[in-house]
C-alpha cells in the first residue's frame, strides 16, 4: 500500500491532488483496495521456493502498524480491529465488523470486506487467551 501525499507535504489540504481527487476520495480509494486485498487474496512469490502462492493473514500482517482486540467480560476474542496506516490518515481493518475503517482529518469511510485471508481467525490465535 502506497500514501501519496501533494507536493505541499499537508494530507489535509482540501484542493485535488495530481489525479484530480479530494482527500475523501484517496481515503475512499485506499480503503477500497485495502477491502479487495482482504476479499481477494493476490498470487504472491513464495521466498524460500520462489513458487507462486495465495497470499496468508501472515504474509499480510507483516505491513500492520498495531493491533486491538475486542473481547467480552470473560476474556472471550470476539475481533481484532489492525492498524494498516497512520500519520496522515488512519486507516483500521476491523474483523468484528468486517470493515476498512479510514480516517483522515474530517472525512471517514467505511468499506465491507470478506475475509478470504482468515484474518479473524489469525488474529484470535494471536490473541490466544
Amino acid at each position: 500500500m502506497e500514501i501519496t501525499f501533494e507536493d505541499s507535504g499537508t494530507p489535509l489540504k482540501r484542493s485535488k491532488n495530481r489525479k484530480g481527487e479530494t482527500c475523501e476520495q484517496q481515503l475512499r480509494r485506499m480503503c477500497k483496495n485495502i477491502a479487495d486485498g482482504i476479499t481477494n487474496p493476490q498470487q504472491i512469490e513464495d521466498e524460500e521456493t520462489g513458487e507462486k502462492r495465495e497470499e496468508t493473514a501472515r504474509d499480510w500482517m507483516e505491513g500492520t502498524y498495531d493491533i486491538r482486540y475486542y473481547v467480552d467480560r470473560e476474556k472471550h476474542y470476539l475481533g481484532a480491529e489492525i492498524m494498516v496506516a497512520g500519520g496522515g490518515p488512519t486507516v483500521w481493518v476491523n474483523t468484528y465488523t468486517r470493515q476498512v475503517e479510514g480516517y483522515w482529518g474530517g472525512d471517514k469511510v467505511f468499506e465491507p470486506f470478506a475475509d478470504e485471508l482468515g484474518l479473524d481467525d489469525y488474529c484470535e490465535e494471536m490473541y490466544g487467551y
